[in-house]
């Protein structure tokens, strides 16, 4: 089991009444085939770890394997994650935002192969009042071994439909 948040108004917000965490689509705008993780391991302000396993029906996956480039997306998903654990926290809606670049992306695999347990971390490095931040994040394969890494610029506007419709 995992352990609850410090609060009982948090708890009910971020996981279940059982203490676990809730599914992915509970913390991310994202529905069906292109949520790609599969879980949240641990969260806490400012942390997550989540996991995937490579399936041969999972998105961007060729006979071989997903492109290790693609990890780029399963970190912005589990930033995505974090902001959404957070923001249920606070008791504000899950919201979208945007993955603005992806900086010092390194991998020591060309391909995940299928069948293969992915748990992906993004740790906040620092976030603005109006919305931008950065999020150094790393991809391990197995558990103890880094497969990945990035630094992710992201952005979440407050009123997304005022944003895109005023600049």
């Amino acid at each position: 089991m995992n352990s609850l948040p410090d609060s009982r108004a948090d708890s009910q917000a971020r996981v279940s009444a059982d203490g676990r965490y809730l599914p992915m689509e509970a913390y991310l705008p994202h529905r069906g085939r292109m949520v790609l993780l599969d879980a949240v391991l641990a969260a806490k302000p400012g942390y997550i770890r989540c996991v995937t396993t490579i399936r041969l029906d999972s998105p961007f996956c060729r006979h071989d394997g997903v492109p290790a480039h693609m990890g780029v997306e399963y970190m912005a998903q589990a930033v995505g994650a974090l902001v959404g654990w957070q923001s249920r926290g606070a008791g504000e809606p899950v919201r979208i935002g945007f993955l603005v670049s992806a900086r010092k992306f390194t991998s020591k695999v060309t391909r995940f192969s299928v069948g293969a347990r992915l748990e992906v971390e993004a740790r906040e490095n620092w976030r603005n009042d109006e919305g931008l931040g950065v999020m150094d994040c790393v991809i391990y394969h197995p558990a103890d071994d880094i497969a990945a890494e990035a630094t992710l610029m992201v952005f979440q506007p407050k009123d997304l439909q005022t944003y895109v419709t005023t600049k």
